[in-house]
């Protein structure tokens, strides 16, 4: 659960997955990370929950705009990953977003790339 239990202008509360051999003695923000996933508020125009996974090295953050809560209760997130690749967010028990780990996430390079130089031939209508 996260409260923030005043006026919160810029901060988060969101917990780090580690991988197992993480050196715990030296673990500082730089450290890598599986998961990072909770609430962030950076002034007015940021308000979201996080959902990052970390694949080859890249952090990856979700194409979608989730919305945290930002009043001064406690509130619980809940992050879902099944193994059929899909995923839930929940807040406060109650569906925020979902969708699937291809779908909302860059793992995968395009499976085809837009040419801005490709044109729809003349002869065609």
């Amino acid at each position: 659960t996260v409260k923030h239990e005043q006026n919160i202008d810029c901060g988060g509360g969101y917990m780090k997955l580690y991988p197992s051999d993480v050196d715990q003695k030296n673990l500082h923000g730089d450290s890598p990370y599986l998961i990072m996933f909770g609430p962030d508020i950076c002034g007015p125009g940021t308000k979201k929950v996080h959902v990052i996974f970390t694949y080859k090295g890249k952090n990856l953050l979700t194409k979608k705009e989730i919305r945290c809560k930002d009043d001064v209760f406690t509130h619980l997130y809940t992050l879902i990953v099944r193994p059929d690749n899909t995923y839930e967010v929940k807040i406060d028990n109650v569906k925020a977003e979902s969708g699937t780990l291809e779908d909302d996430w860059d793992f995968l390079v395009p499976k085809k790339i837009k040419d801005p130089e490709a044109k729809k031939p003349e002869e065609w209508d």
